[in-house]
This record gives structure tokens, C-alpha cells and sequence, in this order.
């Protein structure tokens, strides 16, 4: 919807320039290029862009009350503000406009801090409380919107992005090595650190305080306790449709045109079947599918599919085709966009379909979140693949496991499944994007870089990521850990970053908190059955969707990197990893870095890996080393070259 930015001082009777609130806002246009608002007053500084989806007239921000003590900008849509506006009304409060951001302002008026529990829907808010001298900012349940901050001179400020932070006067583009270890485990950093010094992610389901110089973070949500649940499965099955069905109806409420990303999977099929009952017309489709030699490139071609179903449907469908080599040039832009590294391949058809969606529709509908909530990925069956171990004594199935790891030949299926069998997730488990293993980052690290990585955030926390005790919950851990941190700081912070860099609004159905706390509390039975994947979706669907979707092998919604780094993207791969720029950082043993690149399996590991380390390196290049020369948009060279400018003319004038 758009993108917020400010400052709130120690000193009340400080303001913020409107130069430095200006330049905020211009760096992140993209994602509100149809209005600006800023608001000044002693103490805070408020900055918005809007993109118009919600009262197209009236949506004006920042908004405030009827006495103008509370101020609001507020990143996102509120799905139920229909519901809470009419209460609200009926209590006497007044509305100036019909945005459903306001509503938050008048439940706070109510509810203080517990008006986020009220809130139904994705949102980065700001709330500047003028009597209480008090900033709140606040991040949705699940993290569908981001919101970063930092302290510049005791002052605290915040943004939905980090470039308009960085021009900030005090502020600087400085790495955060620390966090190399995380990433290089995740493909991705967790909140609350990000990959620049003295930075940091507000962490989802969590709100921050800033009153009188002093910082408070806390959470207010969290998954329900697993498998509390008591119905049949059939129960189950209707339930989770009554509810798909109210969550994709309250997702298509726009006044801009609305698309969908369509791949031909389940969870995309499954909302276009759930629109098409609402009855809300013709929608936009959007596909993709890779080439390679002027081919479907297979295993990564879903047109076919996604073609039958926007038939079906009637839809105004679109299709893309991407060849590798229009990847080079663009994964620069797409590292831009992010702002920070992340290492998953999914960005790419991300990437292009965002591009080829902009102009045609302002909100687009996706199936993220279905996955991580009914377990949806591979690596989900080994709870249930582990079963018949469990009955063997602890001792015994150790002393078994790794004797039979041992004589495993290496690289063949299963090696590492025979090393994980017998130890507790907690030891095992770095979630879906696993990429380097500790053994691995150890010999990678070169010195300097070793000693900064120790006891590193990510170690120190692992143990805090898993939830429940005991060997019968190990899927519950595994889902809690993929959402509480694979998805909140992987698939949502691209998802919005890619889209809003296009000006697009990305609406994820399945991660409305109630089908969230509800996939939660499902026994891991419903979820994972014998080798079915998603059986409760599944089987709540069955009459909604044709055979050949329910039944149709998971491709997922990403790009065939293993192929490319030994073919079309090797040569790419290695002047980036051999460059004299990467090996006079001395981040990693170089010789390790050069085996890597000369081993030529096919294998998956590898290519992940590869990749993990060309994003890192050109995200060092765009914001450390801020290069020019790499292919990159007109207005990226244009903020690249301009925001220290900006940031000395705004020191000029506070000076």
C-alpha cells in the first residue's frame, strides 16, 4: 500500500527538517508514487508514500484524530475495518475519511497497545501519541510488511525500507559481518539484525515503544500451542474452507485492479477457485515458466497448466517467459531491491512477473504461506520417515545411525539423513533454505571473518527457535521455526520488496492470522500423511479443484539455479567469486571458494551455495562499495550517486 518513514526525538522540542523527512520519502517512492504526506511537530517527524488501493480520494496520510493528539501512517490493509469502523461509529468516535487505516486510531483511543490484537490483516504502523510523548511502532502477526529502524544521536528512526535510513545524516552503509553466519546457514538474516551495522528488522507479531530516549520491544502474538485441535479430519477440512473462502473474499476488496500470481499449483488454484466464487469478475492471471535453447526448460515450466485453469476461469491471463540470459543484468536490480543479501532463487520469477504484473494491476494475490503452514515442502516427510527408529533404545539407534552414516558413500541419497535421524531437531534442523553446513563454514571463513562470526547471533539463538518439547513434536518444530523466521524474513521481505519496488500490492490469503492459528493447532496427521503432503488442503479442496491439481507433483516457484552455475551462469559466477574486489575482502579461503566453483556436479547443495555467495557479493559491491558500474536502473545509479548529497545538504541545514 505504501511506505512510512520518521523520526522521534529525546529532546521534545526537537523537529525534523522538512528536507530530511523529503528525502525519506523520495527514497521510497516506488512504493507510493501516487501521494506524499509528511508531518512535523516538536519531538516527531512523519513521512509517507502512498500507493491508492483503498479510498482513492480520502486515503490522505498521515491521519490523525478528532483532536489531532494521536498522529498515524500506517503501511498495509486492515481487511476488517468495515467491521471495526461501524463499532467504533456506534461508540461515537468521528472519521474523516473512508481509509481503512483510521480505524486504528480510534481503536487505539480505546484500546491502547491491545488495538493490535483487533487488527485483522498486514501492517507497518507508526503512531506518534503527542500526549504521551511516545512513538509506537508495530509490525503484523506474521511480518507480511516490513519495517526496520536505528538509533542516529539517541533518536530513533524507522522506515519500511532501509535505503530511505541511509539518508539519514549519522547513519552509514556499513556491513554487519557478524551476520555472514546466519545468512550463509538461512539464505537470510533474522530479525532483529539485518546485514548493516547499527540497523535493525522490527521482528513480527512484535511492537517497539520510544518515550522519553528509552526503547521497548515486545511481542504480542504468537502460534497457538500445536495439535489442540480435537475434530475429525472431515471437520477439520470444512472448517479450513469456510474460512479460505471468508479470507480470500476480504482479500479482494480494492478499488484498483486486482491480479493474481498463477502458477497451476495447489495454493495459487485454490484462490483463483475461492475468487471466482466471489464473484468479483474478470481477474488478471499472471504466469511464468524458464526456457533454456529456446525450450520449456522442465521442472521449471508451469504455463501448460496455469493456461487450463485461467481458461477455465475465464481470467485475463498473462504468461512470461524467461531465458537465463536475462538474469545477469537483472539480479543486480533485484539485490537493490532487497536491500540485503538473500540467497534464495525464488526471487528471480519473482522478479520478472512483478515486472510484467506493474501497470496492468495495483494488488496481486499469491499462495506464499501455504507451504510453511500445512507442510508443504519435502523435508516435512522426515518426522514421518523417522517413525520406526523412534521404537529402537536412544543408544542402540545412535551407535546404528552413525555406523550406517560412516560407511555411506558420500553424495549419495540419504547420507545425511542417516547423520540427522538420531539427534533432536533442535541439532539438526536450519529449516528449508539449510544451505552451508556449520563443518562447511568453518573451513570457508578465513581468519579475520572466523573471529567475527564467533558466538554470533545465530548460535546463541538457535535453541530459542524451536517451540515444544519432546521427539513426537518434531514437525510442530520444524513449521515453527520455517514461520516464525524462514518466512518472515525470507519469502514475505521478498515478496514485498520485489512487488513495492513495482508499485504493486502483494496479498498473501492463506497467512490471515486465522488460517495461521488454525493450520496450527492441527494434529501433524492432518498435515502429513504417510508420504501426502498438505493433506488437510487437500482434502478441503477436493471438491473445489480438478484431480489432475490435487494430484499434480509440487514444482515450486522457483528458478533452475543448479543448472545455470554449471552452464549459462558459471561464467558469472566465477568473475564475481574470483574477482579482486572479493579477494581483497579476505571473507573466505579463497582456495575453498575456487574448489567450489571447479566441481561440476549437478548437485543442489551446491548450486544454492554458489548462489548465496554471488548475491552476497554483489550486495557488498551496490551498498558497501557503493560501485557504479554494475547494471543497474537509471533511478538506482541516481539514488546511488545522490544520497550522500542529500545527506550533507540536510546536516547543512541542521547546522
Amino acid at each position: 500500500m505504501c511506505g512510512i518513514g520518521g523520526i522521534a526525538y529525546a529532546d521534545p522540542r526537537q523537529t525534523s527538517t522538512a528536507g530530511l523527512l523529503e528525502a525519506m520519502a523520495g527514497a521510497m517512492y516506488h512504493r507510493g508514487p501516487d501521494d506524499q504526506g509528511l508531518h512535523r511537530e516538536p519531538g516527531c517527524g512523519l513521512s509517507f508514500r502512498r500507493l491508492g488501493i483503498i479510498d482513492l480520494d480520502g486515503g490522505h496520510q498521515p491521519l490523525s484524530n478528532e483532536d489531532d493528539t494521536l498522529w498515524l501512517i500506517c503501511n498495509g490493509e486492515i481487511y476488517n475495518y468495515r467491521q471495526l469502523r461501524r463499532g467504533l461509529q456506534a461508540r461515537g468516535h468521528i472519521f474523516r475519511s473512508g481509509s481503512d487505516a483510521e480505524v486504528i486510531l480510534h481503536l487505539y483511543e480505546e484500546r491502547g497497545l491491545d488495538c493490535l490484537g483487533e487488527l485483522q490483516g498486514m501492517f507497518a504502523l507508526a503512531l506518534w501519541d503527542r500526549r504521551q510523548r511516545c512513538l509506537l511502532l508495530a509490525r503484523d502477526r506474521l511480518g507480511i510488511k516490513p519495517l526496520y529502524y536505528t538509533m542516529v544521536s539517541g533518536n530513533l528512526a524507522f522506515a519500511s525500507e532501509i535505503k530511505p535510513l541511509l539518508t539519514l545524516p549519522g547513519v552509514n552503509a556499513a556491513a554487519n559481518l557478524a551476520a555472514i553466519d546466519s545468512y550463509l546457514t538461512l539464505r537470510f538474516v533474522p530479525a532483529p539484525l539485518t546485514f548493516f551495522r547499527e540497523i535493525y528488522k522490527l521482528r513480527p507479531g512484535h511492537y517497539l515503544t520510544y518515550h522519553q530516549g528509552r526503547v521497548k520491544d515486545e511481542g504480542y502474538w504468537d502460534l497457538p500451542a500445536p495439535g489442540s485441535f480435537t475434530g475429525t479430519a472431515d471437520e477439520a477440512a470444512a472448517t479450513l474452507l469456510a474460512l479460505l473462502q471468508e479470507t480470500v473474499g476480504s482479500h479482494l476488496q480494492s478499488e484498483a485492479p486486482v491480479g493474481l500470481f498463477l502458477s497451476g499449483g495447489l495454493d495459487s488454484s485454490t484462490i483463483l477457485a475461492l475468487a471466482a466464487r466471489e464473484g468479483v469478475g474478470r481477474l488478471q492471471t499472471f504466469s511464468l515458466g524458464f526456457t533454456r535453447a529456446n525450450q520449456p526448460h522442465q521442472g521449471f515450466w508451469e504455463l501448460a497448466a496455469a493456461r487450463g485453469l485461467a481458461r477455465y476461469y475465464a481470467t485475463d491471463h498473462h504468461e512470461i517467459e524467461v531465458a537465463p540470459g536475462e538474469v545477469p543484468e537483472a539480479l543486480a536490480r533485484m539485490v537493490w531491491q532487497l536491500e540485503e543479501p538473500l540467497g534464495d532463487p525464488t526471487m528471480i520469477p519473482l522478479y520478472f512477473i512483478s515486472r510484467e504484473a506493474s501497470g496492468r494491476v495495483k494488488v496481486v494475490l499469491s499462495g506464499e504461506g501455504a507451504d510453511e503452514i500445512f507442510a508443504g515442502y519435502e523435508v516435512y516427510l522426515e518426522p514421518w520417515q523417522r517413525t520406526l527408529l523412534h521404537r529402537l533404545p536412544l543408544p542402540m539407534k545412535q551407535r546404528l545411525l552413525a555406523s550406517l552414516a560412516a560407511c555411506w558413500p558420500a553424495g549419495w541419497p540419504g547420507k545425511n539423513f542417516l547423520r540427522r535421524a538420531a539427534l533432536p531437531v533442535e541439532a539438526w534442523y536450519r529449516g528449508v533454505g539449510f544451505t552451508f553446513s556449520e563443518e562447511e563454514k568453518a573451513g570457508l571463513y578465513g581468519p579475520a571473518l572466523g573471529r567475527e562470526v564467533q558466538g554470533s547471533f545465530f548460535e546463541n539463538q538457535l535453541a530459542n527457535y524451536f517451540q515444544g518439547q519432546g521427539e513426537t513434536e518434531t514437525l510442530a518444530k520444524m513449521l515453527y521455526f520455517d514461520i516464525k523466521y524462514w518466512l518472515a524474513d525470507d519469502t514475505l521481505i521478498k515478496s514485498d520488496k520485489l512487488t513495492m519496488a513495482r508499485s504493486l500490492e502483494l496479498r498473501v490469503p492463506f497467512l490471515d492470522h486465522r488460517v495461521v492459528e488454525f493450520a496450527a493447532a492441527l494434529p501433524a496427521y492432518f498435515k502429513v500423511r504417510g508420504n501426502s503432503l498438505k493433506y488437510i488442503l487437500r482434502k478441503a479442496t477436493a471438491a473445489l479443484l480438478p484431480a489432475a491439481i490435487l494430484q499434480r507433483q509440487k514444482l515450486g516457484f522457483t528458478a533452475p539455479i543448479t543448472v545455470w552455475v554449471n552452464g549459462e551462469l558459471h561464467s558469472f559466477a566465477v568473475n564475481l567469486l574470483t574477482s579482486p574486489q572479493f579477494r581483497e575482502r579476505h571473507y573466505f579461503r579463497q582456495e575453498d571458494i575456487d574448489r567450489l566453483l571447479q566441481d561440476t556436479r549437478p548437485h543442489p547443495a551446491r548450486g544454492r551455495q554458489i548462489f548465496a555467495l554471488m548475491v552476497l557479493e554483489l550486495w557488498h559491491r551496490l551498498f558497501i562499495d557503493g560501485e557504479k558500474e554494475l547494471a543497474l536502473p537509471q533511478e538506482t545509479l541516481s539514488f546511488n550517486q545522490g544520497f550522500k548529497a542529500v545527506k550533507k545538504r540536510v546536516a547543512t541545514a541542521r547546522s
